[in-house]
């Protein structure tokens, strides 16, 4: 009986070694790859002082920017403070021009004060009259007074008065000064006269205490 031809074995790798050859493929083509990829490194002065130059320009820009800015701001500060106080002034001429005609008047009822106490009077309330109606238009309204109730928003009691049947408790009866709203907005407060009953009028009761006792 023939037997088969032993074939020769494979070449075996040392135990103590078993990656060896895998790992110098790997740096081999490693290596291969860096030489292959890597750039050239060198820097051109150059272009570095090109590019210093650029970024200084920007710099210098956007510096001319920031400061044409800050002058342009100042100069609009400048102008608004400017109409603003323009407008006060032509504020003020509107007021003293409204005015101009009741001294006018005055000056007119002065003169003949000596010659007709009638026609002063007359003279005297229709300035009056022109005052109402040149606080009107200007949003001046008085406040309410004499026969309403009594409102601390609005009024301010300089004094008192026992309440009546016509005239019950905290009724206004008499106008010490006018007061005056603008636009709503109060002013200033009407002083005037309060009604009050006697439980109000009175001086708040303190209470007494007795010493206190030893205990026997």
């Amino acid at each position: 009986m023939e037997t088969k031809a032993q074939q020769p074995a494979p070449e075996e790798i040392p135990q103590d070694k078993p990656n060896v050859v895998a790992q110098e493929d790997i740096t081999t083509e490693a290596d291969d790859a860096m030489e292959t990829a890597a750039p050239d490194a060198t820097w051109d002065p150059a272009d570095l002082q090109a590019q210093m130059e650029q970024h200084r320009q920007q710099a210098e820009e956007r510096l001319d920017h920031l400061q044409r800015l800050q002058a342009e701001f100042s100069n609009y500060r400048r102008r608004m403070s400017q109409e603003c106080l323009q407008a006060v002034n032509r504020g003020k001429e509107e007021v003293i021009l409204a005015l101009l005609p009741i001294l006018n008047n005055f000056r007119l009822a002065l003169q003949h004060a000596e010659q007709d106490a009638n026609a002063v009077r007359q003279g005297v309330q229709m300035i009056w009259q022109q005052c109402e109606d040149f606080l009107h238009h200007q949003g001046v309204e008085p406040v309410k007074t004499v026969g309403h109730p009594f409102d601390p928003t609005q009024h301010e009691a300089l004094s008192t008065a026992p309440a009546t049947a016509e005239t019950p408790a905290n009724t206004v009866i008499a106008e010490i000064s006018a007061g005056y709203t603008l636009n709503g907005h109060l002013l200033r407060p009407a002083q005037v006269v309060v009604t009050t009953t006697a439980e109000q009028t009175a001086p708040p009761q303190t209470e007494t205490t007795q010493p206190h006792q030893a205990d026997a």
